[in-house]
């Protein structure tokens, strides 16, 4: 690659990250995996005791490592054995991104709490909030500005002629959601014709009028926040529809991702002993409208599961990317787990 060539692709890196940043929140692929950066009244509300998971997403790995994002995610329920009407949920989360060769940093610290009430045997209702305190360095350094361009090649010698006030700051933020929880369960001998819904609403950055950037200038702007996911199995068989949406709107940027997995049972559990684990691999992909198009995998055995997605540009940087987009990687142990092998209760 040219150094020319380097210098335009990283102004259009620059580009980007500052609507990133302008955005303030994590973009992730595999949205079925992330539900607290959607919708925190889904914290505790999933079929288990307990939740621990880890993921790393590179994308534009070709120019430069432009982004680089760490993700720890874990939640745990309180009171499903004393409450038979509900239960608690309390999360704690902590995410890393890295924009541009570690020009533009996020560090985020998260603690949610959510209240998950039954409505019935098939349903629930529950409410969630999500504390976050966000932390934003940049590096102006690691910048190649047009100013620096020589007419042969960028030198860092050169003045860029930009001044940054300050170089780090932080800011509290909160976000709220509200979510439906649907599911059912016939039984038969060797397998389950399973039905689950999960379907909310949220609002992220509340506070955005008080969170100013004294980087770049500018205000957090409210996340609004329209997801769901679930699963649909096909009767009689071990296979299954697993979907999921999201529509979300921040200013005046729009965001709609579209998912289908097609879920195969290798191996099915032990309905009585539990000697037998059950193993199963979804394959399908998620679709971001106006920018790329992402297959995936997931794999599952009995408490685990590995999510590998790879996201294919389709975007106005097809040209710079090569339809190069991101790689996210998701590794996740739910306690008994038991939507997926002991039978179905909804959300509790």
């Amino acid at each position: 690659m040219s150094k020319l060539s380097a210098l335009i692709i990283s102004c259009f890196v620059l580009f980007f990250s500052i609507r990133i940043v302008h955005a303030q929140d994590i973009h992730t692929t595999q949205i079925a995996e992330h539900d607290y950066l959607y919708n925190p009244g889904l914290i505790g509300n999933y079929h288990g005791n307990s939740r621990i998971q880890f993921s790393t997403r590179s994308q534009w790995t070709n120019i430069n490592n432009a982004f680089e994002t760490y993700s720890f995610f874990s939640d745990f329920k309180i009171g499903v054995e004393k409450w038979k009407k509900g239960n608690l949920g309390i999360c704690f989360a902590a995410n890393a991104d890295d924009a541009g060769d570690g020009f533009l940093k996020k560090n985020s610290f998260n603690l949610g709490l959510s209240s998950v009430i039954k409505l019935s045997n098939t349903s629930s209702l529950s409410l969630g909030f999500l504390n976050t305190y966000n932390q934003l360095t940049i590096d102006p350094s690691n910048i190649m500005w047009g100013s620096q361009f020589n007419g042969e090649y960028h030198d860092p010698n050169i003045s860029s002629g930009e001044n940054f006030a300050k170089n780090a700051f932080g800011y509290y933020n909160i976000a709220t959601g509200i979510a439906f929880t649907y599911g059912k369960e016939e039984g038969y001998m060797s397998l389950y014709d399973q039905t689950h819904i999960q379907v909310g609403l949220s609002t992220y950055n509340i506070l955005s009028p008080n969170s100013y950037n004294s980087i770049l200038n500018d205000t957090v702007q409210q996340r609004y926040c329209l997801y769901g996911k679930g699963f649909l199995g096909i009767p009689h068989t071990r296979t299954g529809i697993m979907g999921s949406f999201l529509t979300q709107l921040q200013g005046p940027n729009l965001e709609i991702i579209l998912g289908a997995y097609y879920r195969i049972r290798i191996k099915e559990a032990s309905k009585i002993t539990g000697y037998n684990k059950e193993s199963a691999i979804a394959l399908g992909g998620v679709w971001r409208y106006g920018d790329a198009l992402c297959p995936g995998v997931l794999f599952e055995i009995k408490d685990y599961a590995i999510g590998i997605s790879y996201d294919m540009t389709l975007s106005k940087l097809l040209p710079a990317t090569n339809t190069m987009g991101a790689i996210e990687v998701v590794f996740r142990i739910q306690t008994n787990n038991q939507f997926l092998y002991k039978g179905y209760s909804p959300g509790i």
